[in-house]
């Protein structure tokens, strides 16, 4: 026991009352708990006492709830000024470092949920209310809503780190194969600096085999992408347009999209749409209301009827997708489910209209994985469902099959997907649910799709390797086999069409009748001309090495195989002018999103396509002999000035389409330039005088300017093809702020 204090004597008793006390005993405020509770003396020392120390107690110091004035040791507050002090200087050493490393956080003081009405053509924010509001059944127009609580635990953003670390900027190299356009432009530009004798075209020696190199390009990863930063719009994830906003955006979805890619059940879509607009939004699954905002992001990315601006719909579209990317970004690759591999789809269908093509790619490697994980590329695991749930998984696998012969002839690299896969996966034809009277329009549409991609996939196979390698020695005769065989299928798949998905010619109505069924047709008609360049390109290609090469090593017998391959070629070339009529009939008649033919940026992509050939033909005609064609040359150029008037025509304020128009009016310009002498090169610099097909300057054929063609950006339209050209006007556009980082896709 510790000892107990003793009590002062009578005569320490009268010391103290007759003078100051020789050695008094310091008093403390507050004595700890151990203390109080043994009722021995207490010393008060800070975080311990001596005498819980000794004994091993637990120090703590508690006021009770009598205490009114507890006195604190002048050292103990010194001790804690002492660490504010410290902690405030360190704080204040870090933020100098830290200072233009950490962007400043959103003002919080605003309610996320006013955001979620996206109106992006208003500058000035609303102003924020008194209280947050209230999630509920939205009654009225221009309401944002939030949905307050998703099913599935939200993934925390990766918070930045406090060291003080400057990030180098990061480049990309990505590979684009034969089949992709990147790579018969490369042949094309080849050929050019062969005919000018440019210092930079490849040596005699060496030239056959660089005439049809793939091509490995690298690009830095511009700061001002199209993604784009943060803005109030998108900074919550659950936040939601107005019911008005979102039912306008459900329907041109369905009418448009969903029509094209049928892997989503409406009723069902809108059925979960309409249980959470009952509940005001309040309970909703984390991945349907995902894939919910990028419904949304593809539908205003084509809305027209709410701006004709691109950019604005761009920045609509892109808070959609943010918020989207904010749900399920994460999720999507930890769970597995048909709404995350839905998710994943309109992600990599969105990435293709908005120069994102690296998303694009990446994106869909996770939704082949999720797709096999799912088990959608068997019937082994549909035995248990009923058959609109068996419908709509096969329609998912068979979109997933057609995006990869897509991209795969996109971008030239080999397809995921191989045919012994879909056996017996094939859609049902004239499938309709047993509650509907009506024709499954998009059901017929896909399967008729899904059969001709089973064409492409064939010709990616044969000839192109699967984009697997380059035949340095290329085998014309394989070539012209290949070709026959598979025009003998793609014309056959054409014959066997239903009747209300016929294919379209120049002068048939149903170009400018605009129904649904029209639009399919028309889609359906693109689609059959640019599987038919894509088997013919080959033969074009062949021919275009062959003329353009400076060594006289060809045979007779190899001649004989090229005059073969010329002939065949004009296919290609009759399939690229059908491409540009058709388009350009529907265009002139009816520019509005209303007309035939649907989403804008699939569009783009067979046009530029078409375009491409064109330009080829037209080199062709103007250097491939001794005397120029110049009727093929004159018709060549008319083609280009309607493919010009299409790009003008399909969209406003487009950056995308707007370097299209620039890439090919260059391209043509210099396809089709008179061979000249090198003294004369620098004065076409200085030419600006509009082309026959209102075509930009031409540029010198030296090597400083057929360096940046050779060395080609991982996207098409990389700035740095232009910086030896002289400004051409665009519609005010530049070429030099960094926006063209993505080039259009296949649909």
């Amino acid at each position: 026991m510790p000892e107990q204090p003793r009590k002062p004597s009578d005569q320490e008793q009268d010391q103290s009352e007759t003078g100051p006390p020789t050695n008094k005993r310091r008093r403390i405020g507050l004595a700890c708990n151990a203390c109080r509770s043994r009722k021995s003396r207490c010393d008060g020392q800070r975080p311990s006492c001596s005498s819980c120390l000794s004994l091993g107690f637990d120090c703590m110091y508690e006021p009770s709830d009598s205490a009114t004035n507890v006195i604190v040791r002048k050292d103990y507050v010194s001790d804690l000024e002492q660490r504010v002090s410290s902690v405030e200087h360190n704080l204040q050493r870090l933020n100098d470092v830290l200072k233009g490393h950490l962007s400043p956080c959103n003002n919080t003081n605003t309610s996320p949920c006013q955001h979620g009405n996206i109106n992006v053509g208003h500058s000035m924010p609303s102003p924020a209310p008194t209280a947050p509001a209230k999630a509920s059944a939205p009654s009225g127009a221009g309401a944002g809503t939030c949905a307050t609580s998703l099913e599935e635990p939200q993934d925390e953003e990766g918070i930045p780190n406090g060291m003080a670390m400057t990030f180098v900027e990061e480049k990309t190299s990505a590979f684009y194969g034969e089949a992709s356009n990147i790579n018969f432009t490369q042949l094309l530009l080849r050929a050019i600096a062969a005919v000018h004798h440019s210092p930079g075209a490849p040596s005699a020696l060496d030239r056959a085999s660089v005439l049809g190199e793939n091509v490995v390009a690298s690009v830095s990863q511009s700061k001002g992408s199209l993604g784009g930063s943060a803005t109030p719009l998108d900074s919550l994830p659950t936040a939601l347009p107005s019911v008005e906003e979102m039912d306008t955006l459900l329907d041109l979805y369905f009418d448009t999209a969903g029509v094209v890619f049928p892997f989503i059940h409406e009723e069902t879509m809108r059925s979960t749409y309409n249980e959470c607009r009952l509940n005001g939004f309040t309970r909703a699954r984390r991945t349907w209301l995902g894939t919910l905002n990028m419904v949304f992001a593809m539908a205003s990315n084509f809305d027209r009827d709410y701006t004709t601006s691109s950019k604005k719909r761009f920045e609509r579209s892109n808070a959609f997708y943010k918020r989207a990317l904010g749900l399920c970004n994460e999720l999507s690759k930890r769970v597995i489910s048909l709404e995350i591999v839905h998710y994943l789809i309109l992600v990599v269908l969105h990435c293709q209209g908005t120069s994102r093509s690296v998303q694009a790619w990446n994106n869909y490697g996770l939704v082949i994985r999720s797709a096999m994980a799912l088990g959608l590329h068997t019937e082994s695991t549909e035995r248990s469902l009923d058959p609109v749930q068996k419908e709509y998984r096969r329609r998912t696998w068979v979109v997933i099959y057609c995006l990869d012969k897509v991209l795969s002839t996109a971008v030239g690299r080999p397809a995921s997907i191989p045919d012994e896969q879909m056996t017996r996966r094939e859609p049902a034809s004239g499938w309709s649910p047993p509650t509907s009277d009506a024709a499954d329009l998009p059901g017929d549409f896909l399967a008729v799709s899904f059969r001709m991609y089973q064409v492409m996939s064939k010709s990616l196979a044969i000839q192109y390797g699967t984009n697997l390698d380059h035949d340095t020695d290329p085998d014309e005769m394989a070539h012209l086999k290949a070709s026959g065989e598979l025009r003998k299928q793609l014309r056959l798949w054409a014959v066997n069409l239903p009747p209300h998905l016929q294919l379209c010619d120049v002068e048939s109505d149903a170009l400018s009748q605009n129904t649904k069924a029209n639009r399919l047709r028309v889609i359906l008609t693109m689609r059959y001309h640019n599987l038919s360049i894509l088997i013919h390109k080959p033969l074009l290609s062949a021919t275009i090495r062959h003329l353009f090469r400076q060594d006289d090593t060809a045979n007779e017998s190899s001649s004989y195989l090229i005059q073969l391959a010329m002939a065949e070629a004009h296919e290609c070339v009759r399939s690229a002018q059908l491409t540009i009529d058709i388009v350009h009939s529907v265009i002139s008649v009816d520019s509005t999103s209303k007309n035939n033919l649907g989403v804008w940026y699939f569009t783009l992509y067979y046009v530029f396509t078409a375009s491409l050939v064109i330009c080829g033909r037209l080199l062709w005609a103007q250097h491939g002999d001794t005397v120029v064609d110049e009727a093929s040359v004159s018709h060549m150029k008319f083609l280009l000035s309607k493919a010009e008037a299409i790009f003008l025509n399909l969209d406003h304020e487009n950056s995308l389409v707007l370097s299209c128009l620039e890439y090919i009016r260059r391209l043509s310009r210099m396809c089709g330039k008179k061979e000249i002498a090198p003294d004369a090169a620098s004065a076409i610099m200085h030419d600006n005088g509009p082309s026959s097909t209102g075509s930009a300057d031409a540029m010198s054929f030296n090597l400083d300017n057929m360096d940046p063609f050779q060395l080609f950006a991982s996207e098409m339209f990389d700035p740095a093809i232009f910086e030896h050209f002289h400004q051409s006007p665009v519609d005010g556009m530049s070429f030099v702020n960094g926006l063209w980082e993505g080039f259009p896709c296949g649909g």
